[in-house]
């Protein structure tokens, strides 16, 4: 039946997923995007106890680890930074490790990490299980009415970049379209991917295929540029010094006449007009 919440929590996920945030079923196998996370009130490593989420944050960070795991490592190391970051925020803050795990080993790893937050000791994988948690590692973050807003596998690049946005979403200070420019920042362009730089490897291919008298290669270098970029007179002239060496005069000082009509001062064209005689 669609009720109005059935409705609302699809199209929170939609809004969610399009804004790049992971649909259920990866992470989290019991629980979907908008729906509430069931408290837990779990035994910490260091003797006390803490709970999974608090109603008294408007963001709930929960950290699922294992020891003696790289990736696990690099996400507590990141987490710690996050931690600090948002320590003045309304941010609960909790790591969750299996209670398979030798506690001593678990306290070494954690304070490698340096994180503060409590470590909870799940006993007996109870709220692995409830959850149905799949992968290590993986960060849940829900709200101050303890529904989950996002999860998070292991990430190699701006996984910090990632946690900190949707921490920043749920506590309303930002909106899912700056969530949107977080997870999908502008493209850092290699030198091949700037602008003319493309054609100006080609322009220089071209003319050391004149160099060595590969005049077909040259021909093909240049209408390889002219092609995307007919008005680029470089190109023309490096056309027309290429068909000029295979003796085409006609075509040649029809190239130069594009390259001097796009560049009236072109001296390397006007050049190579004057000197292709013949048919």
């Amino acid at each position: 039946m669609n009720t109005p919440r059935r409705i609302a929590l699809r199209a929170l996920a939609l809004a969610l997923s399009v804004a790049g945030w992971p649909l259920a079923g990866l992470a989290f196998a019991n629980v979907a995007l908008g729906e509430p996370v069931e408290n837990a009130d779990l035994p910490t490593l260091d003797g006390g106890r803490a709970a999974l989420l608090s109603r008294k944050a408007l963001a709930n960070v929960f950290i699922f680890f294992r020891p003696e795991q790289d990736h696990s490592l690099a996400t507590l190391k990141a987490m710690a930074d996050c931690e600090r970051e948002f320590a003045d925020k309304p941010v609960h803050w909790v790591a969750v490790v299996s209670s398979r795990f030798d506690p001593q080993g678990v306290r070494e790893f954690v304070r490698e990490a340096g994180i503060r937050m409590p470590v909870l000791v799940d006993q007996g994988d109870e709220l692995y299980g409830r959850l149905g948690v799949r992968l290590h590692p993986v960060i849940g973050i829900a709200d101050g009415q303890l529904k989950l807003l996002a999860y998070e596998p292991f990430h190699k690049i701006n996984y910090c970049d990632r946690i900190r946005g949707r921490i920043r979403y749920a506590l309303h200070e930002i909106d899912l379209a700056e969530l949107d420019r977080i997870d999908n920042p502008p493209k850092a362009l290699f030198p091949n991917e700037i602008k003319g730089a493309v054609t100006t490897r080609h322009v220089k291919m071209g003319e050391a295929f004149l160099r060595t008298k590969q005049f077909g290669k040259a021909v093909d270098e240049a209408r390889h540029i002219l092609e995307r970029e007919p008005d680029h007179a470089p190109a023309h002239v490096l056309l027309g010094r290429a068909l000029a060496a295979q003796g085409h005069c006609a075509e040649a000082r029809a190239s130069y006449d594009h390259a001097l009509a796009l560049d009236p001062k072109n001296a390397a064209a006007a050049d190579g007009k004057q000197r292709c005689v013949g048919p």
